[in-house]
């Protein structure tokens, strides 16, 4: 399908996944909030999700084990991990019962309240105990909504969000469980035959500029400071409120 475009159509896409490339080298976030629904707009939003699911896989592999040693500071991981793929079943089932415009709408809901919450209280943070308390709620919440909808980012960035960890440490702790999603979708796609021999090609086309950027992303995070990394993630995030709530009540 990419032999159909031009070559100024190619360049804007391969643009847009090199800044979403980019952008997930500092945060951990980015790729499919901010390539699909450029990438979107020329192939389809079916195409373009397909499409990265492959870079996305590859670039949080890279993330998480580059920042495995930060492991430890996620005691909860491994209860989010597991529940997470607990919620993803439990999403088929909310699919079923509940409209795609009240889970978008609900999920737009949470990041504006979350943002809300953090500009009053900007020093507000979960202690260890409350984390571990709250972690299979967290885990199960992602799933469904990844299950449901698609879209668990912004369950799982609100919540290591709140932990006030240092960048690197949030870097990890959103890639293991998106690797852990990917993978999942990745396997399905898979098992329904979705991908053919063009997608595949274009998937691994779409690496080279995700790779070459994420690398030129985590060495721009040197640099990042604390503060402004915390503004860059509410940024992200009311990016990504504002594009639900436009996909579902605009588009």
């Amino acid at each position: 399908m990419l032999a159909e475009l031009s070559i100024q159509e190619v360049a804007i896409i391969a643009g847009a996944i090199t800044f979403g490339g980019f952008v997930k080298g500092i945060t951990g976030l980015g790729l499919p909030v901010l390539a699909i629904p450029i990438i979107a707009g020329f192939l389809g939003v079916e195409h373009a999700v397909i499409v990265l699911v492959i870079p996305g896989i590859v670039l949080n592999i890279w993330l998480t084990w580059n920042h495995r040693d930060r492991a430890p500071e996620i005691p909860e991981m491994k209860t989010i991990l597991m529940f997470t793929c607990l919620g993803v079943l439990l999403g088929t089932t909310v699919l079923s019962i509940a409209s795609d415009r009240l889970l978008n709408s609900l999920l737009a809901a949470w990041i504006a309240v979350y943002i809300v919450l953090q500009l009053a209280a900007p020093n507000f943070r979960f202690e260890l105990q409350t984390r571990t308390r709250l972690a299979p709620y967290v885990g199960t919440l992602a799933g469904i909504f990844q299950g449901s909808t698609g879209i668990s980012g912004s369950i799982i960035a609100t919540y290591f969000h709140s932990l006030r960890l240092a960048p690197t440490t949030f870097v990890f702790a959103v890639a293991a469980p998106f690797l852990v999603m990917a993978m999942a979708q990745g396997i399905t796609l898979t098992v329904f035959g979705m991908y053919s021999r063009q997608l595949l090609l274009e998937s691994f086309f779409a690496l080279i500029p995700a790779v070459l950027a994420i690398s030129l992303g985590m060495r721009v995070r040197r640099y990042v400071n604390e503060r402004n990394f915390n503004r860059l993630i509410l940024g992200l995030l009311l990016i990504v409120g504002v594009r639900i709530l436009y996909v579902t009540w605009f588009r």
